[in-house]
């Protein structure tokens, strides 16, 4: 049947195009991490789970502290996390952060659905370009994206 042969043939040509498109607007950042690595300050203290692993106290002092996000290591203050496996999924907001961190999304001013990033030793969540929240020990802070350091 040669018109079964053609019809095939330009049904799987289709759907490798439009594979193709698909593969092309998926924004490179989401298949890199791009979008996240680099080094990263916490700005604000947002909020808190009811149960933490450290003080408000220390964790207001984290504030102003720098975050280093990188391929083989996710550092913030003193502590490593190694091989952070920068997992991605998205997520309805009020719901994760309820059933993950027992905290409420109201006051992190991220989009619904979010962007959630797990990185084994903590999660991140993408907030805008240059922005995202970090959680860290039961604490929630806003970061902002430093400039490279110029060599």
């Amino acid at each position: 049947m040669p018109g079964h042969s053609w019809a095939s043939s330009r049904r799987r040509a289709a759907g490798l195009g439009l594979l193709a498109t698909l593969l092309c607007t998926l924004p490179a950042a989401a298949t890199d991490n791009a979008d996240i690595y680099g080094r990263w300050s916490l700005t604000r203290l947002l909020d808190s789970a009811d149960i933490a692993a450290m003080p408000e106290r220390e964790a207001r002092a984290l504030v102003g502290t720098q975050v280093v996000i990188a391929q083989d290591r996710f550092v913030i203050d003193s502590r490593t996390c190694r091989h952070p496996s920068y997992e991605r999924s998205v997520d309805d907001l009020p719901r994760s952060f309820r059933e993950q961190g027992h905290v409420s999304s109201a006051n992190m001013g991220l989009p619904d659905p979010v962007t959630a990033i797990d990185a084994r030793c903590t999660h991140i969540y993408l907030k805008a370009p240059g922005r995202i929240v970090v959680q860290w020990d039961g604490y929630y802070y806003d970061a902002e994206k430093l400039k490279p350091i110029e060599k």
